[in-house]
């Protein structure tokens, strides 16, 4: 299939993938922003690894599984430059780094992997495990919580202590908690600014944090902590130093792909609740861990990283985490991509639709599969996007991500058994994240071991 999409002559001969263009001027716009999750899993169900559709006046082409995932990362066939919708890329910045190619998003992104290469983690480790700590016990007096909005806050708590070194107060936490939410509606949502829409409150909120990166970007030049900040400012790469706007924008642009923790920590926190086995299981794992385990020791835990790795692989965190324009005519299973359209690679179908996810009962939530070696061959796991973090635009968080969960979960095993009082389990899909709509309520009751 890879080599079939660098030959023209075979190119030309091929039909235009399955789909439909819906609309006339709006094309399936509605669809997608109703519930992307549902659009790309259905899409990738009726039609497998590439189907067609239509936004607004774009042409579109939605790709889903591992063999579509190294012909996207391609360069000669996808580039990144222009395939976020224009409100999309304001909100982001321009020059970020989810809109650059080539060597210069090489470069980049070598400068934000100084915020989370081992140094920086072990830096983070104790802050993280502080957070997490304090809010468990919290939580846990508490008796019954609405999780969601508890996780919510939890993780804009982490996520500016480890990469702006700020410690807002509640208040504080909560606002930017409703600012990254409003980011997240604008960025799937129609590009409409008027008053009181979540774009126009998204466009202010990011011009806010902008103001309040740059300032912490400046204070940190003359006053160097162990951040992210000061990892960036400190950072050079082939001679090159960041500027601070650069800085404050992809301070921004980590910091909201961040703030889907809350939606790992809430799916695995769910998981625990509905099987005692398996919580059991991990309860026994973590009481062999040693007070404040060492990184290395989190990650050493197979039982603990399956689970981690299977709360990644299902949770709604996104439905794409690859979007860029076709350079070239290319073929994907037998059908011509023609240059010049949108293209998409679907996380959201990659893991989960039966058509194309490299999983046996992909829908199932099964630690286990990992010991079968199942999401070992490249592209097969890509929760935070395919490809390898130095060369290609997979998320720069991953290590830190996986880290944040192993200390949540060994923390949420140590409280008490958790249940889930009689509620509406259902889950807003037109959210982005997903949502749960009762809050996903918890119960902590008898102590374990």
């Amino acid at each position: 299939m890879h080599t079939e999409s660098h030959n023209p002559m075979v190119i030309d001969t091929l039909p235009l993938p399955p789909g439909s263009t819906g609309w006339p001027l709006v094309g399936e716009a509605l669809a997608l922003t109703a519930n992307p999750f549902k659009f790309m899993g259905d899409r990738a169900t009726r039609h497998g690894v590439v189907t067609r559709s239509r936004l607004m006046n774009k042409d579109l082409a939605i790709l889903a599984g591992p063999e579509a995932a190294a012909i996207f990362l391609d360069e000669a066939n996808i580039r990144r430059a222009g395939g976020l919708p224009p409100h999309a890329a304001d909100l982001f910045g321009a020059g970020v780094v989810n809109q650059i190619d080539g060597d210069e998003h090489r470069r980049r992104k070598r400068h934000l992997m100084h915020t989370v290469d081992a140094e920086a983690l072990a830096h983070y480790l104790p802050v993280i495990r502080r957070h997490v700590r304090a809010r468990v016990a919290q939580w846990s007096k508490a008796g019954e919580i609405k999780l969601q909005d508890a996780c919510i806050v939890l993780t804009q708590e982490l996520i500016f202590a480890n990469f702006a070194g700020l410690e807002p107060d509640e208040a504080t936490l909560l606002r930017y908690a409703r600012g990254y939410a409003d980011f997240g509606k604008a960025l799937f949502g129609l590009p409409l600014a008027l008053p009181g829409t979540p774009l126009a409150r998204a466009r202010a909120f990011s011009q806010e944090m902008r103001q309040t990166f740059s300032q912490v970007v400046e204070a940190r030049r003359t006053a160097p902590t162990g951040d992210g900040v000061s990892r960036l400012v400190a950072s050079e790469v082939d001679g090159e130093h960041l500027a601070t706007q650069d800085i404050a924008r992809e301070l921004q642009h980590l910091m909201f792909a961040a703030s889907g923790l809350s939606a790992w920590f809430c799916y695995g926190a769910q998981a625990l609740a509905q099987d005692d086995t398996l919580a059991d299981r991990l309860r026994a794992v973590v009481s062999q861990l040693g007070a404040d385990p060492s990184g290395r020791e989190l990650l050493e835990s197979p039982e603990l990283v399956a689970f981690v790795r299977e709360v990644k692989r299902l949770a709604l965190l996104i439905p794409i985490t690859a979007i860029g324009v076709a350079r070239q005519d290319f073929a994907v299973a037998g059908h011509r991509i023609p240059k010049g359209w949108l293209v998409l690679w679907s996380t959201y179908a990659s893991h989960t639709s039966a058509n194309v996810a490299p999983y046996a009962s992909a829908e199932r939530f099964d630690p286990s599969r990992y010991e079968r070696g199942e999401g070992e061959a490249p592209h097969h796991f890509a929760p935070q996007g395919p490809g390898e973090a130095l060369t290609s635009h997979r998320c720069a968080g991953v290590e830190y991500s996986t880290l944040v969960l192993l200390q949540f979960f060994v923390e949420l095993l140590r409280a008490p058994r958790l249940t889930l009082p009689a509620q509406d389990l259902s889950i807003d899909m037109s959210q982005l994240p997903a949502s749960w709509r009762s809050g996903l309520r918890v119960r902590f009751g008898t102590p374990t071991g």
